[in-house]
């Protein structure tokens, strides 16, 4: 097998557990390097043209987003 294709295997498992429930983030990840992570893995899938696996890291980034700030936006006033 291929190192590249063993990469793109591995990645995809990893971005699909993210559509479950069966995964969580380590305990020390804050909200940045969440968002780093998740920017570094959309920018890989997308260079990489995983489209599944890119919209599934765009729908768990609108999670944190939600999580921590209350709205997608930041805009706790609504």
């Amino acid at each position: 097998m291929k190192l590249d294709n063993y990469i793109h295997q591995v990645f995809i498992g990893s971005i699909n557990i993210m559509k479950t429930d069966d995964w969580q983030w380590p305990d020390h990840w804050d909200e940045s390097r969440k968002l780093k992570f998740l920017n570094d893995s959309l920018n890989y899938a997308s260079e990489n043209e995983f489209w599944e696996q890119a919209a599934i890291i765009r729908d768990v980034t609108k999670k944190v987003k939600e999580n921590t700030s209350g709205t997608v936006s930041g805009d706790t006033a609504q």
